[in-house]
């Protein structure tokens, strides 16, 4: 057997950093996948929804030829068409013309088989290599799977895939395809493998593939540390590593081992990606991973919270992700209705006459400790902590709105029974509290929708509160949470409008007039 590596860092890893890595990363990380000596490296999407030059997003294969190396080229460049995601017509494509990519991925759903064939056949005309990538081959009964590669007997595109979109299949799902294709293709189109690493199986899944005896060539997709979409892909520097080492030595690992040292590790201390227990449920429960990633995002809920939601997804949605209902879900698992107006009138008892401090897990609340102390000490306020326990500062009550926080207060045995316990009525009550109604202080703003101090903002308005005191509010960490923060900030000044807001620590959220 024959095996190739194609790289695609730059249009599989985009989804981490929507893209962006900008113009001289991405000329300088096809000139080292090049030297590399990477098989088939690919560019990034060709799509519609070009929107900067600094992102691997081309509006055409033209677009691409400025940032490819320009020295000879040993490696076969590509890039991908997604139907219905970044498409771009292929009527729009220009003929190949030798100088930009030789080759087209082209991957679809099964419902988009007959149009894609169609696609292909423009993109074959116009000078192309094609490769075939059917979404979701986990989804193909045999009998489908057979009618498929009849379908591409006909079409004899360069390549057709094995895509484990999901990343749910282990090495015998993963081999009986592949037997079953390699049986009945025709023995001039490469076969490749896409596999997602839900289920930590990547890795192995392309050395059971590569220990298969055939005569037809097999590519595998990689990424450098396995960038992409939620849990990842196959790493380019193992997968190199191992052919070197067992079949034959042809690439540089280390040149691979450059690009995460100078391009990928920046990227990685702003953006997660990799294996997450989420991810192996929704792999489990073949599932779509990004309804692992948005309840992973909503961090309010234990590992079992998360099993619970995904296995109550509907089969027929879940293998295209559907943001609507994912919503629907958290929120329906979240919601326990209940009649809170006596706790309600108990916390505004409570908090009557009082200065009010709200205390969040920033680290500004540990920078500016004797400020906070000096506060406290002079305008002796009712102090709550949301979603944690500080145990060096004075409290009054701890506010809890989140499951997996509670959890871990609890689990490192803070004393909460000292304190006045508020929970929001998706939490259990295993101790005397104040109960509140989760769906009264929500947000209509699903990047916000359960934000804890939000939330308790909007208790204490409708306690009769006037004017609250904040620290620890420091924001979110990481570009990734950008939006997120800005949601925060309008959502806030929308409280100020009934609630007079004062920061004592620095945070983003402040007027300009209140920064110090």
């Amino acid at each position: 057997m024959s095996m190739q590596i194609l790289d695609c860092t730059l249009r599989d890893g985009g989804y981490i950093n929507d893209w962006r890595f900008g113009r001289r990363a991405i000329t300088a990380i096809l000139d080292k996948l090049e030297r590399a000596n990477i098989d088939i490296i690919e560019c990034g999407f060709l799509t519609g929804m070009v929107h900067e030059e600094e992102c691997s997003l081309f509006s055409n294969a033209q677009a691409i030829e400025p940032v490819l190396p320009r020295e000879e080229r040993r490696a076969m460049y590509v890039a991908m068409i997604a139907m219905g995601e970044k498409e771009l017509q292929p009527q729009k494509l220009q003929p190949w013309n030798g100088r930009s990519i030789d080759g087209i991925r082209l991957t679809f759903h099964k419902h988009e088989i007959l149009k894609a064939i169609q696609w292909a056949q423009i993109i074959q005309d116009k000078g192309y290599k094609v490769f075939m990538q059917p979404v979701g081959s986990v989804f193909y009964s045999d009998i489908e799977l057979l009618s498929l590669v009849e379908r591409m007997n006909r079409l004899r595109p360069y390549a057709f895939y094995i895509v484990d979109t999901l990343g749910s299949m282990y090495r015998n799902d993963v081999s009986h395809r592949f037997y079953l294709i390699d049986q009945n293709m025709d023995p001039e189109i490469h076969l490749g493998f896409h596999g997602h690493n839900n289920l930590q199986l990547a890795f192995s899944n392309a050395q059971v593939l590569g220990k298969i005896q055939t005569k037809r060539t097999l590519i595998l997709d990689s990424s450098v540390y396995g960038m992409g979409r939620g849990a990842g892909n196959l790493p380019t520097e193992l997968i190199a590593q191992y052919i070197n080492k067992n079949i034959a030595s042809k690439y540089d690992v280390s040149i691979v081992m450059d690009i995460y040292d100078e391009y990928i590790r920046p990227i990685r201390r702003q953006f997660e990606w990799g294996y997450t227990m989420a991810y192996h449920i929704a792999a489990s429960e073949v599932c779509h991973p990004n309804y692992a990633s948005y309840l992973i995002n909503k961090q309010t809920l234990t590992t079992k919270d998360m099993e619970k939601i995904i296995q109550s997804i509907p089969r027929k949605s879940r293998v295209l992700y559907d943001q609507q209902l994912i919503e629907r879900l958290y929120s329906q698992f979240q919601s326990r209705k209940i009649d809170d107006r006596e706790a309600v009138e108990q916390l505004e008892e409570l908090i009557r006459g009082r200065a009010l401090l709200l205390l969040a897990p920033g680290e500004s609340l540990a920078q500016r400790r004797e400020e906070i102390e000096a506060f406290i000490r002079e305008k002796v306020p009712y102090v709550i902590a949301v979603n944690f326990a500080d145990q060096q500062l004075p409290l009054d009550a701890c506010f809890f709105s989140n499951h997996k926080r509670l959890e871990r207060v609890t689990r490192e045995g803070a004393q909460l029974s000292q304190v006045q316990l508020i929970l929001t009525s998706n939490l259990s009550a295993g101790q005397p509290c104040l109960q509140v109604d989760y769906d009264s202080y929500t947000s209509d703003e699903g990047l916000v929708f359960d934000n804890a101090g939000l939330m308790l903002l909007k208790l204490l308005r409708r306690c009769g509160a006037q004017e609250v005191y904040l620290a620890g509010f420091d924001g979110f960490p990481g570009q990734e949470f950008r939006q997120q923060q800005e949601m925060m900030g309008e959502q806030l000044r929308e409280l100020e409008r009934s609630l007079a807001l004062h920061f004592l620590t620095p945070s983003p959220y402040q007027r300009e007039e209140q920064n110090v």
